[in-house]
């Protein structure tokens, strides 16, 4: 261990949810396991989002389940209160988390900037990690580390998420799935994060007819989304493989690794790409890739985020907050089929499909 490093021998880290940043959690997670091997390390974490990422070694998981709040509340009250931590990592910003960090006995409760701070997180903790300039979710996160003096030049850039299904378990259940394919996940959980259906379409088809892909397209089992692959579909003049609402997020994860790419507005998949180190060609407006695009393949991304800002906000990047999102019904109409193209074909153009 470091001689610059503090001293601290029991850890929790506060983050519960959504899954696109649980995936974002893990490089600061794998950083803090390495620097700190002997600390007992707990993470208060959703229930499904404990279940994709399985076990990690060095890491106790304290589930909290949204769906029963009170008596997950209790359950960590009563699993917690005896423990005293030498630091909380109080990473989200909601009153439900706000709730759980009382629970929490620790001498230093860290949390957000007042720049990234709302939902009266900041009257949570009594330490706040230094604020910087629009960054990276990924690297926001990293910035915790800090407070322990860990070192930039320590951190350890790993997503890794065990695959609990196969390969050939996967074919089994999908046995259309016969040749190399690309993954269309058309949707967001923020309907207002979509692209427009006959554009998917388009580049789907491209695809298709260019680099002899199939196409699969996945969406959960929320009713407006399987509407939408199917609008999409129905744009096609290709034929497809329809499994949305078909997968859990292990089979995903599967599905996504054995790609070629993934195509897909702001969303929980693109950063399970990014754990299976997959590229990715981003779809973005309502976000933007410099806060929360895929880590590995940003550059892949169409971002129309400024674009969006100027026209419907009179805003500059510079001007508008940390997790502000452009919610103005037009904003992915912004991105041209072409753009989208030239992403795929500047992928192609590096790696051959053979």
């Amino acid at each position: 261990m470091q001689n610059s490093k503090k001293k601290v021998d029991n850890i929790c880290i506060l983050r519960t949810s959504s899954l696109g940043d649980i995936c974002h959690m893990l490089p600061f997670v794998y950083t803090l396991k390495k620097e700190y091997p002997k600390a007992r390390i707990t993470w208060i974490i959703g229930k499904s989002e404990a279940n994709f990422l399985g076990k990690i070694d060095g890491i106790d998981f304290i589930i909290f389940d949204k769906s029963k709040t009170f008596v997950s509340y209790i359950e960590i009250f009563k699993r917690l209160r005896k423990i005293q931590y030498d630091v909380m990592f109080l990473m989200q910003v909601s009153l439900r988390s706000n709730v759980i960090s009382l629970l929490i006995n620790s001498k230093i409760k860290l949390g957000y900037d007042s720049t990234r701070s709302s939902d009266l997180h900041t009257f949570f903790s009594n330490k706040k990690i230094t604020s910087s300039p629009h960054a990276h979710v990924v690297d926001v996160f990293l910035s915790f580390l800090k407070f322990l003096n860990i070192k930039k030049s320590c951190f350890l850039y790993k997503w890794y998420v065990e695959e609990k299904i196969s390969k050939r378990q996967l074919f089994d259940k999908f046995p259309n799935l016969k040749n190399k394919y690309f993954v269309l996940s058309p949707c967001s959980r923020s309907a207002n994060r979509n692209w427009l259906a006959e554009r998917y379409a388009e580049v789907a088809d491209y695809l298709i007819e260019n680099f002899g892909l199939e196409c699969v397209i996945s969406s959960s089992p929320n009713k407006d989304e399987k509407e939408f692959v199917n609008n999409v579909i129905g744009h096609m003049r290709r034929e497809s493989i329809n499994v949305s609402g078909e997968t859990n997020l292990d089979e995903l994860l599967t599905l996504i690794k054995h790609s070629e790419l993934l195509i897909s507005p702001d969303s929980g998949p693109i950063h399970i790409a990014t754990c299976v180190d997959k590229p990715v060609v981003g779809l973005y407006g309502v976000t933007n890739t410099v806060r929360a695009g895929p880590y590995k393949t940003k550059e892949l991304c169409v971002d129309k985020y400024n674009d969006a800002l100027l026209k419907y906000e009179g805003l500059k990047p510079h001007e508008a907050k940390w997790r502000f999102k452009n919610n103005n019904k037009n904003v992915m109409s912004l991105i041209q089929t072409e753009e989208v193209i030239k992403k795929i074909d500047q992928y192609f153009s590096k790696r051959s499909v053979t």
